[in-house]
């Protein structure tokens, strides 16, 4: 599969790319087709534009980035987005199933996503549904491990569940957040930086994961520091991970696949970026098209096209 030259809305830089993108790349196990988006955030005509991609590229995995469903019910949030999960988004994965034997369904969390639907998550996992992926137990298919990461930045929105500083020496902003406080079973409005100064930053955080058997691959909300994935229009600095980045240089995943940024290849040219070496990918989103990238795994360098679907 070649890269396209353009795709609506996504210009990329193709000689360029093609040249960075398909050297020295290291190899996965044989056999089998990825497809990855992510931040479709509870949108009924993304997913729609999904279900048609999974019928047209027929992969055998699907990996779902973070931020998949809506921010809830302003009376109860949590427990709408919850309920999403449970009567729209599993019944969609088992119809895709249905229709596609064989077919595996993984997914993390996102900044947008509450702690309470992963809780939820899990239930499905044991269910075998959907593979949720976690930073504490990586998941095999294919020959390929897979490590799952939700944790971001902080972030101007109110929701704070999966935000954390990036490293400790980071500046923070004041004002008023929610969390879900398990011990209540209710949301509970916390002073931001006095949030944040209590709990583990990214940087203590990754450093404390195992890497998985190669080779493997790092599912991750936040996209790494300073490279083509994390940039946002009208501001004029990266906006991803330094934590992240330095995991993943560390590390070596066979691949980086992250979302987050929805803008980013839009603003860059780039769907793809190498740090330091390690392949990184971030699709983007966009409101009228589903953007998502498909792949071999045992060669995601040389067969990882952008895919725009009307």
């Amino acid at each position: 599969m070649s890269l396209p030259t353009s795709t609506r809305g996504l210009r990329i830089r193709c000689t360029d790319a093609k040249t960075k993108l398909q050297a020295n790349h290291p190899r996965g196990p044989p056999l089998m087709r990825i497809c990855f988006s992510s931040d479709i955030h509870g949108d009924e005509s993304q997913y729609q534009r999904l279900d048609a991609l999974l019928a047209r590229s027929t992969p055998d995995l699907l990996i779902l980035g973070g931020d998949l469903f809506p921010d809830g019910d302003q009376a109860d949030p949590p427990a709408s987005q919850a309920t999403y999960v449970r009567e729209t988004f599993a019944p969609r994965i088992e119809r895709w199933k249905a229709r596609s034997p064989g077919l595996e369904v993984a997914c993390i969390v996102g900044n947008h996503d509450w702690r309470t639907t992963l809780d939820t998550l899990r239930d499905l996992h044991q269910a075998g549904t959907v593979a949720l992926l976690t930073p504490e137990a990586p998941w095999e298919f294919g020959g390929l491990h897979f490590l799952g990461f939700s944790l971001t930045p902080p972030t101007p929105f109110w929701l704070k569940d999966f935000e954390r500083l990036d490293r400790s020496e980071d500046a923070c902003e004041s004002g008023a957040g929610r969390i879900w406080d398990a011990q209540q079973a209710a949301i509970r409005e916390v002073e931001i930086e006095s949030y944040f100064r209590s709990v583990p930053t990214l940087s203590d955080e990754l450093p404390q994961l195992d890497s998985p058997a190669d080779p493997w691959v790092f599912v991750c909300h936040a996209p790494p520091w300073n490279s083509a994935l994390d940039r946002l229009p009208n501001v004029n600095h990266p906006v991803g991970s330094r934590a992240v980045r330095e995991f993943v240089v560390e590390r070596r995943p066979l691949l980086g696949l992250h979302g987050h940024i929805h803008d980013s290849p839009q603003l860059t040219g780039a769907y793809f970026d190498r740090v330091e070496g390690v392949l990184c990918v971030n699709p983007g989103q966009a409101d009228d098209r589903l953007h998502a990238v498909i792949f071999e795994a045992d060669d995601p360098a040389g067969t990882l096209r952008h895919t725009v679907a009307p």
